[in-house]
């Protein structure tokens, strides 16, 4: 018994890195260049299924919860900017500077796969959800995070999230949990505030993570909370990864001669039940799940 609550006590204060390349431990660590402003604008159409303004709430109060791990330890900032009409989750790299492209959340009200043609090239190219603003992914995403990155060196210049409302009721009450299967807006069934701050974990550089006991961990049940609030590895990463007074901490110094300008694409998703957490997409761009 003692043995094993040290072993989770331990693991509960690791994390995992996002890099270029999933999965591949070689490859570069994301990042985001130290001091910066990370300006997050949130559609202003919001959630219809939502009641009131609550969805935007419960948004801005998970930011606010990674905000307050920055201000103590960490150069970066989290600010939320006006609410935009954009739908577009998308990186334009022509944009000077590339932080001028906004880091968007927002809510899919439909699947591609019922307004997007079978033969259009956006289902290749990844690009149908903005084109047609329509979900894209898999059902049994709960949201996915695109991060658009540099792959010279893998730092992060723009950051969107995504959240599937034609799969799942997005809710902002504290209780009681749904009854898996019988989901309403007036019971806690896919909790906002949980899976955004999940999203944002995302979004400043992290991955996913097997510990059932992580803010980073992929899996999230019908009426869960527990995401609202950072766990200690989390925490860690914030004060590791961008030491205030100093530079933000890569993984290595990227091999000369890589090609540099490109865009590339990953994320991730979450979803109930025993579905998966969402992640982001990259410069070169990414989704993971």
């Amino acid at each position: 018994m003692i043995h094993a609550l040290l072993a989770t006590v331990i693991l509960s204060q690791t994390y995992s890195r996002s890099r270029q390349v999933e999965l591949d431990t070689t490859s570069q660590c994301l990042w985001w260049k130290e001091n910066t402003t990370i300006v997050y604008r949130i559609n202003s159409d919001g959630n219809a299924e939502t009641p009131g303004d609550t969805e935007f709430t419960a948004i801005q109060r998970a930011f606010g919860t990674w905000q307050t791990e920055l201000a103590g330890c960490a150069s970066l900032t989290l600010q939320e900017g006006p609410r935009t009409s954009s739908r577009q989750a998308t990186y334009d790299s022509t944009v000077d500077p590339p932080a001028a492209n906004e880091n968007i959340i927002l809510f899919r009200q439909r699947r591609c796969a019922g307004v997007a043609p079978n033969g259009d090239a956006c289902w290749s190219d990844g690009s149908c959800g903005s084109k047609y603003d329509c979900w894209q992914y898999t059902e049994g995403a709960i949201a996915i995070t695109t991060t658009s990155f540099s792959p010279r060196n893998a730092q992060v210049f723009d950051s969107d999230i995504e959240l599937n409302t034609p799969s799942f009721i997005f809710t902002t009450v504290d209780s009681p949990p749904c009854v898996r299967g019988s989901e309403t807006v007036n019971c806690i069934a896919t909790d906002v505030q949980n899976t955004m701050t999940h999203e944002v974990g995302h979004l400043l550089g992290l991955a996913h993570i097997n510990d059932a006991a992580s803010t980073m961990n992929p899996r999230a049940v019908t009426g869960e909370l527990t995401k609202r609030v950072l766990d200690p590895g989390s925490k860690k990463f914030v004060c590791d990864v961008y030491p205030k007074g100093q530079a933000s901490k890569t993984c290595f110094i990227p091999k000369l001669g890589i090609e540099s300008g490109k865009l590339a694409k990953t994320g991730c998703t979450e979803v109930p039940g025993l579905t998966m957490l969402a992640l982001g997409a990259w410069l070169s761009r990414r989704r993971k799940r």
